[in-house]
């Protein structure tokens, strides 16, 4: 079925074989899971949103026997080289989603950024597609809670590919230090082992005879490493108003903060670059020029002892790693001056801000711009943001909070840590643009090996990952028994 939107979009529904009993089989690859037709007189069935130990087994169960299925389908996402900038593959990676979603039974829309758009909301990305998309399935027709599960294809570049272990866009499986399997490749943590783990949640719940009483979401976005007030991938869906309050009832991001730990929100974030203005002169006379160089190394100097010690002391615990936990300025770029006996009339440097929940941007800025005032007048100097967010932070009391603190609870058995995360990800769109508070991150992998040399996933982080949204999925939405 054609289904026309302003930009251009394609709905597929798959196919499925029902027997006697009313229960169909979707084979894809290797496995079959089971589900439930309309004749199965589900109102017969006692409505559930705690899970047993018998049932938690059985998922347990479930997502050991696919984690083979759930493996190969994020060796052939790692497969697809989406490194951004600039963003290549895109269509192909987001059908392979979309493809292994319609095959599962959902319905598929894609969302393609107009060429018109592409220069505001994806300037690094020369012109190539921007493809989004979102699989949607009404295990109860359209009744209850929708439950979106959301990640990014899009990976950051490989800077040394000779120096991989093995090609990093193999995703080959090797034993590691402590001689467990893992697999080894690009994008394996960051984030599509999220993808494979969040789609297979629910295929363990089918396994295990558990029949939602919701809807279950899940989409595949573009640029989320590249940042921007506003993207192509997830701000975009906000944007057109694909992801919004009154279609979610809850949001799990499926990045990579630990299997232990609940994510509730990021650091906040400015990018900028301050241009110093001096006056140029011979380098054999410079008491007649203004060294626009010195200028910027001493404002550098300054702010890292005046802003600098200052940001030390505002400390978050709950950010991971701790080594991120206070607020921080770092100057990252400086550039200036043309030749040896020129004092140079201009000096640029960049650099990074990163802001504690608690912060705002308006005091970030009111910080630097005030040393800049006390150091130089007016006229001497330019500020300007290449990118900001506010630091994002929900609450403990969000229901989603509490059902995947259990699910981690009930899978790993262990208390869930609830962290902050680093960097700024896709969850300021969904709190900050969309306004739903009922946003999480929760996903496979540990955080200190994203964007690494040699970014690995250990199979059994990937099962941990998949059991822990399959229990958080069926509390969170309520669940028929099937075998019951």
């Amino acid at each position: 079925m054609l289904r026309i939107h302003s930009f251009g979009s394609i709905k597929l529904r798959a196919g499925s074989l029902t027997g006697n009993s009313g229960v169909f089989v979707t084979a894809w690859q290797g496995f079959t899971t089971l589900s439930c037709a309309s004749n199965c007189q589900l109102g017969q069935i006692p409505a559930m949103t705690t899970l047993t130990t018998e049932q938690r087994a059985r998922i347990t169960a479930a997502t050991h026997k696919l984690l083979q299925p759930c493996t190969a389908f994020l060796q052939q996402l790692v497969r697809i080289d989406t490194t951004n900038p600039p963003g290549w593959n895109y269509p192909e990676c987001a059908h392979l989603i979309g493809d292994t979603l319609g095959r599962l039974g959902y319905d598929v829309d894609y969302y393609e950024v107009p060429q018109s758009q592409l220069h505001a909301l994806a300037p690094h990305g020369k012109g190539l597609p921007r493809v989004n998309v979102v699989g949607r399935h009404e295990f109860a027709g359209g009744e209850g809670k929708v439950l979106h599960f959301n990640g990014h294809y899009d990976v950051v570049p490989c800077s040394e590919p000779s120096a991989w272990a093995s090609p990093p866009f193999e995703a080959a499986i090797r034993n590691s230090v402590d001689g467990t399997e893992e697999i080894i490749g690009r994008g394996v943590s960051d984030m599509k082992g999220g993808i494979a783990a969040q789609v297979f949640a629910i295929e363990a719940l089918k396994l295990a005879g558990l029949r939602l009483r919701g809807t279950i979401e899940h989409s595949g976005v573009a640029d989320e490493e590249t940042t921007g007030i506003k993207n192509a991938g997830m701000g975009y869906l906000v944007d057109i108003g694909v992801l919004s309050p009154e279609k979610q009832s809850a949001i799990v991001i499926t990045e990579p903060l630990n299997t232990t730990n609940v994510c509730l929100g990021h650091r906040g974030a400015i990018w900028g670059r301050i241009t110093f203005k001096g006056v140029e002169t011979h380098g054999s006379t410079p008491q007649r020029g203004k060294n626009a160089l010195a200028m910027a190394a001493r404002y550098i100097v300054a702010a890292e002892q005046e802003i600098g010690e200052e940001l030390k002391k505002k400390v978050d615990v709950r950010v991971v790693p701790p080594e991120a936990q206070a607020a921080s300025l770092t100057f990252t770029v400086f550039n200036s001056g043309h030749a040896t006996n020129l004092v140079p009339a201009l000096a640029t440097v960049t650099f990074d801000r990163r802001l504690v929940p608690g912060e705002t941007l308006e005091s970030a800025r009111a910080e630097m711009k005030s040393l800049l005032r006390k150091m130089f007048k007016d006229d001497e100097w330019a500020y300007e943001e290449t990118y900001s967010t506010e630091p994002v932070w929900v609450g403990e009391d969000e229901e989603i909070v509490k059902v995947w603190k259990q699910a981690v609870h009930d899978a790993c058995g262990v208390t869930a840590g609830v962290v902050c995360s680093p960097g700024s990800d896709d969850q300021r769109f969904v709190v900050h643009d969309a306004k739903m508070n009922s946003c999480i991150v929760y996903g496979p992998g540990n955080i200190r090996n994203v964007h690494n040399l040699n970014e690995s996933l250990l199979l059994e982080d990937l099962r941990t990952g998949m059991e822990v949204m399959a229990l958080g999925a069926a509390m969170y939405l309520g669940f028929q028994d099937l075998k019951a």
